[in-house]
């Protein structure tokens, strides 16, 4: 009993960081404007983004072509609004400032 509640908690600890395609969408536009404004993402942060696009498939589709959908554009807009140290204290807020300079 305690080897099958152990492995439960464990798969919902993992899976609670897991992204939708919607939110990968938004997290695409957030990184263009700290790409373009800010410090940008390091490496690990650049490895972390390509397994997410690759994770909902979206790999195979160009940056600039997800970088037009209303959703990226909602997240480049917020990001925006943050600014350079917003932006960069919400993504430790969420757990991903390791990835960014």
């Amino acid at each position: 009993m305690n080897k099958i509640l152990t492995i439960l908690l464990l798969s919902i600890t993992l899976n609670a960081k897991a992204l939708s395609p919607n939110e990968m969408l938004v997290v695409v536009g957030a990184v263009k404007y700290y790409n373009e404004n800010c410090a940008g993402l390091n490496q690990n942060g650049v490895k972390k983004m390509n397994k997410g696009l690759k994770r909902f498939k979206m790999n195979k589709t160009p940056v600039a072509i997800l970088e037009q959908n209303p959703l990226a554009i909602s997240g480049y807009q917020t990001a925006v609004k943050f600014g350079c140290i917003g932006t960069k204290h919400e993504a430790n807020k969420a757990g991903y400032g390791e990835y960014i300079n």
